[in-house]
């Protein structure tokens, strides 16, 4: 009789504890979203790689990950300013097209609430990033170029359902990355990720 009360302590002792996290230490994830900067830049592709590491801390819910994020967004117009003319002469064509491309890497802590909801693990995490842009222009027949690069912030949120060897998720970025260029004046051309799609392996 002891001895079955005893299974059933071990038992419920044993069930009490939090499961652990299924899978290894090492997050890979290719991601895809839609981008749209804070400018009047248009929206555009996004196309991402995260690698990270699952740490010990906090019961192993709190991720450290490094993301590298490409994205070209560009705008078009036409220059009316009658000033362009002058003397008679007929206005150039007025015709430009902006684009800046960019090249982010985000290091995040990311804290994971596993399986907070069935089966779902939502996240929430943030951090610095690198951001490497160049804007090109083309305007009356010119084309110029800048590069340049400088420190922004990040942060994310996302919601992860386990599929096969990995995750299936969706996540929502902010960025804030200025940017100082002649041709873009002092502005923020970071913005909001949306619909970010990708799959997470554990390795």
């Amino acid at each position: 009789m002891n001895a079955l009360v005893l299974v059933a302590l071990a038992a419920l002792t044993s069930g009490a504890k939090p499961a652990p996290t299924e899978g290894g230490n090492v997050l890979l994830a290719p991601k895809v979203g839609f981008f749209k900067s804070t400018t009047s830049l248009g929206g555009d592709l996004y196309l991402g790689l995260e690698l990270g590491y699952v740490t010990p801390w906090l019961e192993r819910r709190l991720a450290v990950t490094l993301e590298v994020g490409y994205h070209r967004p560009q705008t078009s117009g036409v220059l009316t300013d009658p000033q362009l003319g002058g003397f008679g002469a007929p206005p150039p064509d007025g015709r430009y097209t902006l684009a800046v491309r960019e090249v982010a890497f985000l290091l995040s802590a990311v804290y994971r609430f596993e399986r907070a909801f069935g089966s779902l693990t939502p996240y929430v995490g943030g951090g610095p990033g690198l951001y490497l842009h160049r804007a090109t222009s083309d305007l009356f027949g010119a084309t110029a170029s800048e590069s340049g690069g400088g420190l922004g912030l990040q942060a994310l949120l996302g919601v992860e359902l386990p599929l096969g060897p990995g995750g299936l998720f969706l996540e929502a970025h902010y960025h804030l990355a200025p940017l100082d260029f002649v041709t873009t004046g002092d502005v923020n051309v970071g913005g909001v990720l949306a619909g970010g799609l990708g799959y997470r392996l554990r390795l």
